[in-house]
């Protein structure tokens, strides 16, 4: 029996590796820490799966607790992904810390920005913070080629301002996240897989999400992801061990997989899903459909292209920006891009950078002299870290929550640690004011980085916002 192809979607179509900008850590990928159901008893804190890792036994366990509604699940695969988007697109610190917004962390993983998805995240954050993870023999070390035993908890540290009376989340909290240090080594090692975050936060369902991701870790080997699989088979039994579906009976897991296989399939990212067999002995054999059964662009790969392509700016961002703002305005700013560079600013990711300047309408980024020295580059980061932004896929004048938000991005970038959580929530305030400018004070950090004064910047920053906070108490 199978499921098969029967109609062609207009929605968002699969792209090919080429075109795919985004990773994902392998190991999370692949182990699949978070089951794909969307709703699961308070009950079910734990699970356990045995399985084997080239011909040598391994295990993969959960513990969590019931407070936040037991073992990570549904929707918590999407903040999860958002959060190691984000992670790369920061440069992928060191210390594996992550300054972003709740309203960021929403926007990225393709959510809504409403008051339940607020609580929805709030929850998630505590079940990731809290549920204890234990891969025995099966997370790989890219470094040294082996697969060892690792303990952790998907947030390791988390710090947020509430802002309302029931402390918990809402558009102007900041937060201070910390990712385990086994998923950021694996990312700086990058052993990594390709992820179309386009695609998949397109699709209408999490289970529908969460199975796309489990599968894409099996058609992508990390070990050479240019080489996708045509198909992939299973039994039906280890398959929902593998997606920590709860009712493991054979008509259950059918059931609970029948919503995203058919979605899967409309989308073109699946052309079959075949069963064969009976009870706890039937195969599951998926097979993907062909990556160059879709639309192509109309837009050929000018030299335009090409060059952004130097950057690291994907093909189908590129052919975007160009649709958009026209060949010479983005050769203009490809022009401007370039001499910022030569002038010496060090650009920790250059296709976000880079994509930011041409969408850029508010003179962010003024003209600079080139020095008289040549600057000495910084040791380079993985190429996984150059990541485009959230900007790349705004297509629409931005409200203020939006504005707000995105000049807030850049402050964090720029700034760091230079704030702390509840400083950045009170800059957030005064940028929702106008005091100060979020065109104005993204411009001013940015001069200051190419000029090396980015701590006079801040404590001048710093000295406004106190002075802003003094005013308030004062009227009130």
């Amino acid at each position: 029996m199978a499921l098969t192809r029967t109609k062609r979607s207009q929605k968002t179509r699969p792209a090919t590796p080429k075109e795919i900008s985004r990773i994902d850590e392998a190991n999370v990928g692949r182990l699949g820490l978070i089951s794909i159901q969307e709703r699961v008893p308070d009950s079910f804190t734990s699970w356990t799966v045995d399985f084997h890792v080239e011909g040598r036994p391994a295990r993969l366990s959960c513990d969590a607790i019931p407070k936040y509604g037991g073992v990570p699940h549904g929707l918590d695969g999407d903040i999860s992904t958002a959060l190691i988007d984000l992670y790369v697109e920061d440069g992928c610190p060191e210390d594996g810390t992550l300054h972003t917004t709740a309203y960021q962390i929403l926007k990225r993983a393709g959510l809504h920005d409403s008051g339940r998805y607020y609580q929805n995240l709030r929850q998630t954050l505590f079940r990731l913070r809290t549920s204890t993870y234990t891969a025995s023999e099966a997370w790989r070390d890219h470094r040294r080629g082996n697969w060892t035993t690792v303990t952790f908890n998907y947030l390791e540290a988390l710090e947020f301002t509430s802002g309302d009376e029931d402390l918990g989340l809402n558009r102007s909290s900041t937060l201070k996240i910390r990712l385990a240090t086994p998923i950021t080594k694996s990312i700086r090692a990058q052993y990594t897989k390709p992820l179309d975050l386009e695609f998949l936060t397109s699709l209408d369902r999490p289970l529908t999400r969460a199975l796309y991701r489990l599968l894409d870790a099996r058609r992508y080997p990390p070990e050479d992801p240019r080489e996708p699989l045509a198909s992939f088979t299973v039994n039906l039994i280890d398959w929902a061990e593998a997606c920590k579906i709860v009712d493991r009976r054979s008509n259950k897991i059918r059931s609970t997989l029948q919503g995203a296989h058919e979605e899967l399939i409309e989308r073109l990212y699946l052309s079959a899903v075949e069963y064969e067999g009976r009870g706890q002995k039937q195969q599951l054999t998926y097979r993907f459909a062909d990556l160059a059964d879709r639309e192509e662009s109309t837009l050929p790969d000018s030299p335009l292209i090409v060059a952004l392509a130097e950057y690291r700016v994907s093909g189908a961002v590129a052919r975007r920006l160009i649709e958009e703002y026209g060949e010479p305005h983005v050769q203009a700013r490809l022009a401007k891009f370039v001499r910022l560079l030569d002038s010496g600013f060090k650009a920790r990711n250059r296709s976000a950078l880079l994509v930011d300047i041409v969408r850029d309408q508010d003179g962010k980024y003024p003209e600079t002299e080139a020095p008289q020295e040549k600057v000495v580059q910084k040791k380079s980061r993985p190429p996984s870290s150059n990541m485009p932004t959230l900007v790349e896929a705004t297509d629409e004048p931005q409200p203020l929550e939006a504005q707000v938000d995105s000049a807030l991005k850049t402050l964090q970038f720029l700034l760091r640690e230079r704030l702390s959580v509840s400083e950045y929530a009170m800059l957030r305030m005064g940028l929702i004011i106008g005091q100060p400018d979020a065109q104005e004070v993204t411009r001013l950090a940015s001069r200051a980085k190419v000029e090396g004064k980015l701590d006079t910047f801040t404590a001048e920053l710093l000295e406004h916002l106190g002075h802003l906070q003094v005013t308030d108490s004062a009227a009130t």
